[in-house]
């Protein structure tokens, strides 16, 4: 697991750790089920007090993404597997009738209950979940964007509450939120978890900073200002100046800065005026999430 710290910045190293963690995750570089070293191994390699790996720990496991099974290291629980390539049709056809007759089922009594389920309504809307209001205005904008399609968007808990909120819905969700709802949905239609943008390119304008600069993260969210602080903390260092703005409505005034990384919400309402250089939109769901999502819903984005 490849992290980075500065210790001459102004982010808390803890923080550092705990975005690069959820980064990796959200990014499918962490794979469901892999184990991260111990705390005194990540101690170690960073060259850090215990205590700080252990507190950042806490905050990724606070958010649903790790988990720890009979005393043993802390592995990635998200419960469905990361976004892959396309595979064959004919392969995954032949993969369920193989499961089926393993558990005694007939090919008659196989193809009875397809045929019920490929009748049967597709879902007519997406429901997006996430635990803060900003980071469910993002996804909301993002997936009617690019899917052209009505999407609705509660918390977890709303849903796991009241189960009839997914009716005729897709539910799509962060990884952090799939366990707490995974019991309330239908066996035959689980929730689709959200990829996140790789950012690198983002981070690289950064590193391409040749003179000490104002960097500005301006966003809805303030989930998203964490992760995006915490993940440019080791980049920007001392050298430069990170600046968080939580933009609340049209009203909220964006400081000045020589490089400024805005969410999806931020850089519409920005391309009212003209468009600056060094103003950078920053995606949050990865365009193959977006595609697997239109597949799922029976629509083309």
């Amino acid at each position: 697991m490849e992290i980075r710290i500065s210790r001459d910045s102004d982010v808390p190293l803890r923080q550092q750790i705990a975005a690069q963690i959820e980064y990796l995750i959200a990014t499918g570089k962490l794979k469901s089920g892999e184990p991260l070293p111990s705390v005194r191994a990540l101690a170690r390699q960073l060259r850090i007090h215990h205590n700080t790996v252990s507190l950042a720990y806490q905050d990724v496991t606070a958010f649903h993404l790790l988990s720890r099974k009979h005393g043993s290291r802390l592995i990635v629980c998200t419960p469905e597997k990361p976004i892959t390539g396309r595979p064959d049709l004919d392969d995954l056809i032949n993969q369920t009738i193989r499961l089926a007759r393993r558990h005694g089922y007939t090919l008659e009594e196989l193809s009875a209950r397809t045929r019920e389920r490929l009748i049967g309504a597709l879902p007519d809307h997406v429901l997006a979940l996430s635990s803060e209001a900003g980071m469910r205005r993002l996804l909301q904008f993002e997936l009617a964007k690019a899917l052209r399609c009505r999407v609705k968007v509660c918390s977890p808990q709303e849903l796991a509450a009241n189960p009839e909120l997914a009716l005729g819905a897709l539910v799509v969700s962060p990884p952090g939120a799939l366990l707490a709802i995974k019991e309330v949905l239908p066996k035959d239609r689980p929730a689709m978890p959200i990829r996140y943008c790789s950012a690198e390119s983002q981070f690289e304008l950064v590193r391409k900073l040749k003179r000490p600069s104002i960097v500005v993260i301006a966003s809805v969210s303030e989930h998203f200002l964490m992760v995006v602080r915490g993940l440019l903390g080791p980049i920007v260092e001392t050298r430069h100046t990170l600046v968080s703005c939580l933009v609340h409505d049209e009203t909220t005034r964006i400081p000045a800065a020589d490089l400024l990384l805005c969410d999806v919400i931020v850089s519409a309402r920005s391309g009212a005026r003209k468009a600056r250089k060094n103003d950078v939109r920053c995606p949050l769901i990865a365009s193959e999430c977006l595609s697997q999502i239109a597949s799922a819903i029976s629509i083309s984005n």
